[in-house]
């Protein structure tokens, strides 16, 4: 009886999606090994994952397992262990449907197995998948047949797949694009150069309406971005809500980010510009930069993303509305230069934009404190932890893709060392990860609150490993010269 109470409280949480509790009362759970495989995979705890048994019996389980094999660059073991899962006749067309989502980032031959060909209750996943193994007749079709029997008006992205189904043909790719945003009632774009297709850099939007109210501080941090932070800031400059400050912290480029930032500073004086004299990383500087944001609210942008006029009014609105929120945060695209739309984990396309969150800056700051100092990784931590501190029904999320994200071969996210490959996701990210979690679940366990100082701690709040450290020194030398040119 007592056993039978226990499955139902920790499938009550895992509907529920609390995660962090489940880990908290671990060992009230430890005789359902195959239930807690699978919520260390939805905390991204992979390693953590592949520590454990093989579960027995649970497919959610044995999906989260597997996946976290391919993540952690198991890519052959993976694809052993998805081939018997694969072959399982007794798994509904729903519940393949929600294993292969999850085997989709890393093996998407094996989630595209998963799928039952006769009735496919997804075209988006389908197409998306068709398109990650190199099946685009087959894809075309798929989409095509969804937006003739009036898929769209549901699932909008397959507009998106089929703008990548038009590469040829810019003016297409825009329309496509255009029908996607008219979904959530955004003002549509148009090409800055027509010849070229739809990207970050390569389109513009206009709105008549303006909104007003309280300062919100924008932070744009930019590593050798010369020859893309223009189009951020002119996307910024356009926001609907007007009264906007935009902080931008150059991290020591050594390209032509000066002399571009120059120019702006004089055409708009919304526009403040900082250069740090060593490099530390987007996190210390927006650190850095956050001491001079003069702003009631704070959120950041990347600097070669483009934000939709109407970003920093939809996020702002909710906050004035409901005093009890402490933050939003809204969703975004990623499109590469060639016009084609890209998700890391295949589907959805539309995603939480981890820069997006907008806060109210002296709430945050007094309680938990700001981002963490390395190099990579921080934006997820910052969120989930104010999650905790504030409570997730104090975080709102706006489900309108409010933001294009340049994907790009040298960024951060891509880069080898500190992101996402075919081969899994770098071993510095997955440490991290790993090590905020344990923070987080053993702040919860003690109740106490997870804070972040503005400066630098001698003790880290949690270990990590040393090149993702930011060196203290160098943040008192960045400091001290931003003193002296005030």
């Amino acid at each position: 009886m007592f056993s039978n109470l226990l499955q139902l409280y920790l499938r009550y949480l895992i509907k529920k999606k609390k995660f962090l509790e489940i880990l908290v009362k671990a060992d009230l759970f430890k005789q359902e090994s195959d239930w807690l495989c699978y919520v260390y995979y939805r905390l991204s705890m992979y390693q953590t994952v592949i520590k454990q048994a093989y579960p027995a019996r649970n497919p959610l389980g044995q999906a989260g397992y597997i996946a976290s094999m391919a993540a952690c660059g198991h890519t052959r073991e993976a694809k052993a262990l998805a081939q018997t899962l694969t072959t399982r006749h007794d798994i509904s067309t729903k519940n393949r449907v929600i294993l292969a989502e999850i085997l989709a980032p890393f093996l998407p031959e094996s989630a595209l197995a998963l799928l039952d060909q006769a009735i496919i209750p997804s075209p988006v996943l389908h197409a998306s998948l068709l398109i990650r193994t190199n099946q685009p007749d087959k894809a075309r079709h798929v989409i095509t047949t969804a937006l003739q029997t009036g898929k769209g008006a549901d699932k909008p992205e397959l507009y998106l797949l089929m703008a990548n189904m038009e590469a040829a043909s810019p003016s297409n790719q825009l329309a496509y694009t255009n029908k996607y945003l008219a979904h959530y009632g955004l003002e549509t774009l148009a090409l800055k150069n027509p010849d070229l297709p739809p990207g970050a850099i390569n389109v513009s939007c206009f709105s008549n309406h303006t909104q007003a109210g309280p300062l919100v501080s924008i932070l744009v941090t930019t590593f050798r971005g010369a020859d893309r932070i223009g189009s951020t800031i002119e996307s910024l400059l356009q926001q609907t809500y007007r009264n906007i400050e935009i902080i931008v912290i150059n991290d020591a480029s050594d390209d032509d980010t000066d002399a571009v930032m120059q120019d702006w500073i004089k055409l708009d004086s919304r526009v403040r510009y900082f250069k740090l004299p060593v490099n530390v990383g987007t996190f210390a500087a927006k650190n850095l930069g956050l001491q001079y944001a003069a702003g009631e609210f704070v959120t950041c942008q990347d600097s070669d993303d483009w934000a939709h006029p109407r970003k920093i009014e939809y996020q702002v609105q909710p906050l004035l509305e409901n005093p009890n929120l402490v933050c939003t945060t809204s969703q975004w695209v990623r499109i590469q230069d060639d016009g084609l739309y890209y998700a890391r984990l295949v589907y959805p396309l539309t995603r939480l934009n981890p820069a997006s969150p907008l806060f109210r800056k002296e709430l945050v700051l007094s309680r938990m404190g700001a981002w963490d100092w390395v190099r990579t990784g921080a934006d997820s931590e910052f969120l989930e932890r104010m999650k905790l501190v504030f409570g997730s029904s104090a975080v709102l999320s706006v489900k309108k893709p409010l933001t294009l994200g340049a994907h790009r071969p040298d960024s951060l996210m891509t880069a080898a060392d500190t992101g996402y490959n075919k081969q899994g996701i770098s071993e510095t990210r997955l440490n991290y990860w790993e090590a905020w979690e344990t923070w987080h679940v053993n702040c919860l366990k003690t109740k106490t609150i997870p804070t972040i100082h503005t400066i630098p701690d001698v003790q880290r709040p949690f270990p990590v490993l040393e090149h993702l450290m930011v060196n203290p020194e160098n943040i008192m030398i960045c400091r001290n010269k931003l003193k002296e040119n005030q």
